[in-house]
């Protein structure tokens, strides 16, 4: 009796950065059926028959997106994990993976480029300090580029045991704030509301750069405050309030990982973790890898002030671009997202 081999069902949203030129050409992918969606056709009833689903951020996942699947393995080709319902996961013993720090270098340079812009309104110059919310890969990445340019700083981070962390009244204090924590609601050190009222009334800084999330900041409490704020995340994303938008010294629609190198990170992380999933051997592993980064064309550009992040992005551009949209009532938040230019991370110091 001949036995049917049962093809594996794979779903990957078309926007994930080049998986529909990379993934035709990887060998072991073969026997399994690739489909792509859109990420607003990635519903409970297009994925019923999937066993494997590639996703982005803006897909919600959980009970109500699986409930009628067999999805067996969910890989998110982001860093953030705030769509992803970790306990219905691990109950339905359903394996996932987010692409943790790929675009932490992006996000680096997106806040030197706002630093450069600080300096041109004569807001920031070399003498001020920073002080950095989060030691994660963010926050580490950023430390070693202020290092690296001579700009004292400062970071806090209350889970983590380091000779170089400091506590959050010395942030605080500090000329430029800026946040690189996930949003947390529970837990001994919470970071929903992590600047409010009080911290604003407590804090000399004269500049809050958030690329972390809405909601770690209270934004009605940066309204009364008149403190500089720079925002590319939002209390209320996709659709941001008016008054936030207009009053914020740099706004841009979530666009800070967005990087060439930070979106092709989240794609190479996520097919490397598939095909371990997939059980493929050491040696095919690292053909298609070599395969990939032949296609992904990965640069790194080089740094010796805070001006070459912004000749790289020049973020007051995207801001008022953003702006424009925003207050004339015509911003599409996810279509501007997609629009964002192309740029590269700037990753390598000149000693």
């Amino acid at each position: 009796m001949q036995v049917t081999k049962i093809k594996v069902n794979l779903i990957a949203d078309i926007g994930i950065k080049k998986i529909d030129s990379i993934l035709p050409l990887l060998s072991g992918f073969e026997d399994i059926n690739i489909k792509y969606l859109d990420t607003g056709s990635i519903n409970s009833q297009n994925i019923i028959d999937a066993d494997i689903l590639l996703i982005r951020s803006q897909t919600r996942v959980n009970e109500s997106l699986l409930l009628k699947s067999r999805v067996a393995w969910i890989g998110s080709a982001t860093a953030g994990i705030d769509h992803i319902d970790m306990h219905y996961l691990e109950k339905n013993n359903i394996t996932w993976f987010n692409a943790v720090g790929c675009n932490s270098a992006s996000v680096c340079s997106y806040v030197l480029s706002c630093l450069y812009v600080l300096s041109i309104d004569e807001n920031f110059n070399k003498s001020n300090t920073v002080g950095i919310f989060g030691y994660g890969n963010i926050g580490k990445k950023l430390k070693t580029i202020l290092d690296n340019l001579n700009i004292k700083n400062y970071v806090c981070d209350p889970y983590l045991d380091n000779d170089c962390l400091v506590d959050k009244a010395t942030v605080l204090n500090s000329d430029i704030i800026s946040i690189h924590t996930p949003l947390t609601f529970g837990g001994q050190f919470p970071t929903h509301k992590l600047i409010d009222s009080k911290e604003l009334s407590q804090t000399k800084s004269h500049t809050i750069i958030n690329t972390a999330r809405g909601g770690i900041v209270c934004e009605s409490a940066i309204l009364r405050s008149g403190i500089n704020y720079i925002a590319d995340v939002w209390e209320n994303e996709p659709s941001p309030t008016y008054e936030i938008v207009k009053s914020s010294f740099i706004a841009t629609p979530h666009i800070a990982g967005h990087s060439h190198e930070g979106k092709l990170n989240g794609t190479i992380a996520v097919l490397r973790e598939l095909m371990q999933f997939l059980r493929m051997s050491s040696d095919q592993i690292m053909a298609n890898l070599k395969k990939i980064n032949e296609v992904a064309c990965l640069q790194e550009t080089e740094y010796e002030s805070i001006k070459d992040f912004y000749n790289q992005y020049p973020v007051l551009d995207e801001s008022i671009n953003f702006k424009d949209k925003v207050l004339s009532e015509q911003s599409d938040f996810n279509r501007l997202r997609f629009q964002h230019p192309i740029r590269h991370d700037v990753t390598n110091f000149i000693t």
